[in-house]
């Protein structure tokens, strides 16, 4: 076996193993981008094979015995001796190109250098990743302070108002990052069983049934707990071991699912349309005030606001096809109808969902404020309707 060096195509260096070389010289180039570019060019050493193939023997021997040497080899060549990645494999890559954000500069570090966020590669649940919606758009600002979250390993909580986009950031954020994702809603009547599990009969035995949460952090998904103030507080506790980083005790189950550890990729991400302080808007109604104890575990608070005109703007123009005029029309619309909100001359405001609903209805039947009567205004009370009607009138016109 010769221990010869192979060489790196971009830079000429002679490595033992060219993903290790990637990350500490090329940042923001993947292993996935080099062989594209660089198809027929090896990515380990005769010796990071031998190494590797030695650490893979070791690990199916009835008695493994550590090799310091073996275990150096494979942590720097993560890959198979067949230049397969491992299941769960996590790639580092540039923020602006895992998110299509161009050139912007809050995509980058004040230097302009890229940024680096973890990528899941080859998953082993792939059904459970969440589809790419190319015409989503993100808020760099809170894009970056939720990755920063999952990089470090914080209990995330997203509120604002219905509509804002709260759960989609988060599921976009996976589906771009290759995390699996699972979505689990909260309302007044979910019970501990419902997120910890239960007993079932099953093929006339009974048996103890897993609920998501246990199964997320089994297999290292990303749990949104979605409506997470529409909850019980007693029933929220059941979480604040988890929200510490902890094992999951499931104190009814049988003994090989009493204690959950948390998998490495595991993350808890939680969402409401409060502060967990209470609604002082008259708008959620079932939503309740929540233990001070449970919300003080999360690590990062993130108020998701409406998004800006532009912004709002090109989603329409994304999602339903709307030329620029007509989608800055409707976000005009549903600018004047928040500021009529937040001023206290209605009781209800729009978000950009029903603004899409909206929009696809005015223009199968050729009239926007038709659109916005049919998805938004007849919701309204009567006193509401005037008000918002004559704001589509003073738009739209007659």
């Amino acid at each position: 076996m010769s221990d010869a060096k192979i060489k790196c195509e971009l830079c000429g260096a002679e490595v033992h193993a060219i993903q290790i070389h990637l990350k500490n010289d090329h940042e923001g180039i993947s292993l996935e981008d080099y062989q594209k570019q660089f198809p027929e060019a090896p990515i380990l050493s005769d010796l990071a094979k031998q190494k590797l193939a030695e650490r893979q023997a070791a690990a199916t021997a009835p008695a493994p015995v550590p090799a310091p040497a073996a275990a150096e080899a494979v942590e720097a060549a993560p890959a198979t001796a067949s230049g397969v990645l491992p299941k769960n494999h996590v790639a580092r890559k540039a923020l602006h190109e895992v998110f299509g954000l161009g050139a912007a500069k809050a995509a980058k570090t004040p230097k302009g250098d890229p940024i680096p966020i973890s990528v899941m590669t080859n998953q082993e649940h792939p059904e459970m990743v969440p589809v790419v919606h190319e015409g989503y758009v993100f808020d760099i600002d809170e894009l970056k302070n939720c990755i920063l979250a999952l990089e470090l390993k914080i209990p995330l909580y997203v509120y604002g108002h219905k509509g804002a986009g709260k759960s989609d950031l988060t599921e976009q954020i996976c589906a771009r990052t290759g995390r699996p994702f699972v979505r689990v809603q909260h309302t007044v009547n979910t019970e501990e069983a419902s997120i910890v599990g239960q007993w079932v009969v099953k093929g006339g035995e009974t048996v103890f049934e897993l609920g998501m949460l246990p199964l997320a952090m089994k297999h290292g998904w990303t749990y949104l707990a979605d409506e997470y103030d529409f909850a019980l507080p007693s029933v929220l506790s059941v979480y604040q071991a988890v929200l510490e980083g902890k094992p999951l005790m499931i104190k009814e189950a049988d003994l090989a699912n009493r204690v959950i550890k948390p998998h490495p990729n595991f993350r808890f991400i939680a969402t409401g349309n409060t502060n967990g302080s209470g609604d002082d808007t008259g708008l959620y109604q079932g939503t309740s005030i929540q233990n001070s104890a449970n919300y003080d575990r999360f690590g990062m608070v993130i108020h998701k606001k409406y998004m800006e005109k532009k912004a709002e703007s090109q989603i329409l123009q994304n999602k339903v096809g709307l030329i620029a005029d007509d989608a800055n029309k409707m976000v005009d619309f549903a600018s004047l109808v928040r500021e009529a909100y937040d001023g206290a001359k209605i009781s209800d405001t729009i978000s950009p969902r029903t603004l899409i609903y909206a929009s696809s209805i005015g223009v199968k039947r050729g009239s926007f404020r038709q659109g916005l009567q049919l998805s938004f205004i007849n919701k309204l009370s009567k006193v509401d309707r005037e008000v918002v009607d004559s704001i589509a009138q003073r738009i739209f016109g007659a």
